[in-house]
């Protein structure tokens, strides 16, 4: 028996201003059409690549791991050309690969392109129709994937992350790996919730989503025809149709317990009005920044999280600290994405205007080269990505980190390739909604999140959509549809 797989890993905030060009993944990220480089990349990382490896090969298959594109950050919409080469790229190696008995599809789930607002639905579907493949497609999700009715047509098994901050990559790609050695066939439905729920309110281990995600497991184990239940709070900044919160059950061919669904979508309903943002206050922020601890606070920047997609232009918390820098009670590690602060530590100014809305201060450089990592974090450990062309420059005890790529994922690693040491300062920064918790294995009360200029905001009523997004809480503080039940046309195939 063999299995081909294929890894395509993107994230977009629509509202965010620029359009990703395919060096977001070729020099910022990952972009592997050889199955030798997809193979030996996926055994030195946490992936789902690499869970799913792992599995085939315990259960004697044959895999053709054949493509892996990753982001090097989300970033607003694919544009028309970086889509184009990236699906045109995933379906040669597919076709490339083909005959196989299963096909393995590692997506994210809430990119958009221009000119497509459902990427993953599109290349599932173009797997049906161009391809003609009509044997089992197994798809892994990212959690905060936006599911859709193409997705749930054309694949016929579904697993998603289980965690928040995302720890979990190799696991989801051994539970894909597991529905794909699955000898009957199968059944899948879908509640779409129309909430959008802070990414600041959503982790695995405690808090509302934790409670969801119990409820989960426990339907799988009550139902042994239940094989996985995918909680999926939608990645909130997006204006695309079908947008909202799911919940995804694969089933055998004994059918979805369709009233359990019900439930579980209804539970997860009538949370909405317990959810809270976690932001801090600044003078808050500033009283604790005045004591330093064993380990580093957490400045967490949401509102500019590369991690959503936002550019990592703010430079809000260096002018909200700037005052400050010379009585602070250790080195603050800071970072913005501005290749025009990077250009002029490169000519060694002293001068320097940072960040949009700009921010004029006075610094030394320090440091400047490419900036290279591999995690050793929580999160991502492993993996590769680039800052691009970067420079340290220091004034007072603030070290600001100026690049030229908006980085994925805040690591220690991060930091440390710029010969920085974030375990000893008293704050490093994250543009980052909770993966700094995984990153520098931080609990909350080591977080102080904060709320400024960038494309992510937690103030969702305040987001301007134009399309579906308009009809889900707390835009609309009363959505007409709630919960829409989506049952697939029929049974998916068997081996």
């Amino acid at each position: 028996m063999k299995a081909a797989l294929a890894q395509f890993i993107f994230e977009s905030n629509t509202f965010a201003p620029a359009l990703a060009e395919i060096d977001l993944f070729r020099k910022g990220g990952v972009f592997l059409e050889a199955e030798a480089q997809v193979r030996a990349w996926a055994t030195g990382t946490d992936s789902q690549m690499h869970g799913s490896l792992k599995v085939l090969a315990a259960a004697g298959w044959e895999a053709a791991p054949c493509f892996t594109a990753l982001c090097g950050s989300p970033a607003g919409r694919l544009s028309a050309a970086c889509f184009r080469e990236i699906s045109d790229t995933l379906l040669d190696r597919v076709a490339a690969a083909m005959p196989f008995d299963v096909l393995i599809l590692h997506l994210h789930g809430a990119a958009a392109a221009d000119g497509e607002d459902d990427p993953e639905g599109y290349l599932l579907e173009k797997v049906r129709t161009d391809l003609g493949y009509r044997g089992r497609v197994v798809l892994s999700l990212d959690l905060h994937a936006n599911f859709t009715r193409r997705m749930l047509q054309h694949a016929d098994a579904v697993t998603a992350y289980r965690t928040f901050p995302h720890m979990d990559f190799t696991a989801t790609g051994e539970r894909a790996a597991h529905l794909a050695l699955h000898s009957g066939s199968f059944t899948r439905a879908a509640a779409k919730v129309s909430v959008l729920m802070p990414p600041t309110n959503s982790t695995h281990f405690a808090g509302h989503l934790c409670d969801l995600l119990t409820r989960a497991r426990e339907l799988e184990r009550r139902h042994e025809n239940v094989l996985d239940v995918c909680i999926l709070p939608v990645q909130p900044w997006m204006d695309i149709d079908e947008m909202g919160s799911s919940v995804v059950v694969t089933a055998t061919g004994d059918g979805v317990p369709l009233d359990e669904l019900q439930k579980l979508a209804d539970e997860w309903y009538a949370q909405r009005h317990h959810w809270r943002s976690r932001l801090t206050p600044w003078p808050e922020i500033l009283q604790k920044l005045r004591r330093k601890g064993p380990e580093p606070w957490v400045l967490a920047d949401t509102a500019d999280a590369t991690s959503g997609g936002s550019p990592g232009h703010s430079a809000e918390a260096l002018r909200r600290l700037l005052p400050l820098r010379e009585e602070l009670p250790g080195k603050v590690l800071l970072w913005v994405v501005d290749p025009g602060t990077v250009a002029a530590a490169r000519r060694r100014a002293t001068h320097f205007t940072t960040g949009d809305p700009p921010v004029s201060w006075e610094g030394r450089v320090i440091w400047t080269g490419e900036g290279n990592y591999k995690t050793r974090g929580g999160a991502y450990t492993g993996q590769t990505f680039s800052m691009g062309e970067a420079a340290v420059v220091e004034s007072g005890q603030i070290q600001l980190v100026a690049c030229s790529y908006p980085a994925l994922t805040p690591d220690p690693a991060f930091y440390e390739c710029v010969g920085l040491q974030p375990d000893a300062a008293l704050a490093v920064m994250a543009k980052n909604m909770t993966g700094w918790m995984a990153a520098f294995d931080a609990p909350w009360e080591r977080g102080l999140l904060f709320d400024g200029p960038g494309a992510c905001t937690l103030d969702f009523a305040s987001i301007p959509f134009t399309g579906s997004g308009c009809g889900l809480w707390p835009v609309d503080p009363n959505p007409a549809n709630p919960i829409a039940i989506w049952e697939s046309d029929a049974a998916g195939s068997s081996q």
